[in-house]
């Protein structure tokens, strides 16, 4: 088991090495990352973990009392790496903002204005809860409540702009949002409604697919000023290409032979052919959640609100409720979704589609749509890995073979000639 430890870099210069209790079981909650810190005592992120034999060292930026603390000799080189970084050296040109010098200082500055000019101010200390190459979230003490802050990636740097476009179309549907900077990639949002307790998934399920189904009623239409939103064209074809690539180019010479390979070329030819018979079904690309599952929804007394918006897009509408109702995550085998035509959590976000397609061509659709959320899930999983830094990646040839062997593992069985 490896040995986990926090690196806490004082930009004045001194630097504290700190063992933690236990393996960091989800790197990207900050408040538990920094709760060997204690109370009072501030920190922001500065970087992805790095690894040594044995080792993952993750490291914050946050001011040290005392002298710099004595760095174990295994830790020396990715210590050295860290502080080389944090005090004047090169960095990795996708390192995310928040966790550049002066970030926090120019995020604190645009929420004091905003919040002043809505005659608001804070009333304590930000809480970060969470923090990764993706995005990072605050959450803000206000004389008007809790608020809460969110910045994106470049990868998707358009999460802003949607959310806002949202709100203003579908209240209470989606989280308010209450200011934006686009060029920065934040913004504001009010706190969520408080859950409704002791819901049974079925019951979450079917508040969801209504808010959909609402959802899709009030973006009808409305396609480019989506697009104007900067959401970005994720349509079947695009994904096949995007598929092909993958096997083509992102997994390393020394494993493409063997019988894996050829499953996964057989597998993806397989996947195409099915996504052309979504296709050919003739549903119009829309509005698409892309990472729609309970934990974006909080469903309250009112109904379901649907958040983290980051995998927005425009794509084929079966996308979002094969993902809802997966039995389990796409990485698995069998994870297929839970798709009976009869479920009323299908009839509810088939709603709006039955007015101008036949039930004929919206059951091929709903057989075929755990097909295209797979692709889906497979080009978003590459796409992410490629955004981020080398230290925040994965190994990228074996995440390119998960996410392609989800796919093809979880293809539906051939019908008997």
């Amino acid at each position: 088991m490896e040995i986990h430890h926090l690196l806490v870099i004082d930009p004045a210069g001194a630097h504290e090495c700190i063992a933690l209790p236990g393996p960091v079981m989800d790197p990207t909650c900050f408040a538990e990352l920094v709760a060997v810190l204690g109370p009072g005592r501030n920190a922001d992120p500065a970087g992805p973990p790095l690894r040594a034999p044995g080792h993952v060292v993750h490291r914050v930026r946050g001011r040290v009392s005392g002298p710099s603390s004595t760095i174990p000799e295994e830790l020396t080189r990715v210590v050295s790496t860290a502080l080389q970084q944090e005090h004047g050296g090169p960095i990795p040109g996708a390192r995310a903002p928040w966790c550049r010098q002066g970030w926090s200082q120019q995020t604190a500055a645009w929420l004091e204005e905003v919040l002043a000019q809505r005659g608001a101010h804070r009333t304590g200390e930000s809480t970060v809860v969470k923090s990764w190459g993706l995005s990072h979230v605050e959450q803000i003490p206000t004389s008007e409540g809790v608020r809460y802050l969110k910045a994106s990636s470049a990868l998707f740097a358009h999460e802003p702009a949607i959310a806002a476009w949202l709100a203003d179309l579908a209240p209470g549907l989606v989280p308010g949002v209450l200011a934006l900077d686009e060029a920065r990639s934040c913004l504001l949002m009010q706190a969520l409604p408080p859950a409704q307790p002791a819901l049974t998934p079925e019951q979450k399920r079917m508040a969801t697919c209504t808010a959909m189904a609402r959802l899709q009623v009030a973006v009808a239409g409305r396609n480019d000023e989506l697009r104007a939103t900067g959401a970005p064209e994720r349509g079947l074809t695009g994904t096949g290409l995007e598929l092909s690539d993958m096997l083509s180019t992102g997994i390393p010479a020394e494993q493409l032979e063997g019988r894996r390979h050829r499953e996964l070329k057989d597998g993806l030819d397989r996947a195409l052919g099915l996504l052309d018979g979504l296709a050919a079904c003739g549903l119009p690309d829309v509005l698409v959640h892309g990472d729609l599952y309970p934990a974006n929804v909080v469903v309250s007394v009112d109904g379901a609100v649907v958040f983290d918006w980051s995998d927005a897009c425009l794509g084929h509408p079966m996308l979002d409720l094969a993902h809802l109702c997966a039995r389990q995550p796409r990485t698995v085998r069998p994870a297929r979704s839970e798709l009976d035509w009869d479920a009323p959590w299908v009839q509810a976000y088939l709603k709006p589609w039955r007015v101008g397609y036949p039930e004929s061509v919206l059951r091929r659709a709903l057989q075929l749509a755990d097909v295209a959320d797979f692709a889906f899930q497979a080009v978003t999983y590459q796409r992410i890995q490629t955004s981020l830094e080398p230290d925040a990646r994965q190994n990228s040839g074996g995440a390119t073979m998960r996410a392609l062997g989800a796919l093809v593992d979880n293809l539906p069985v051939p019908r008997a000639p």
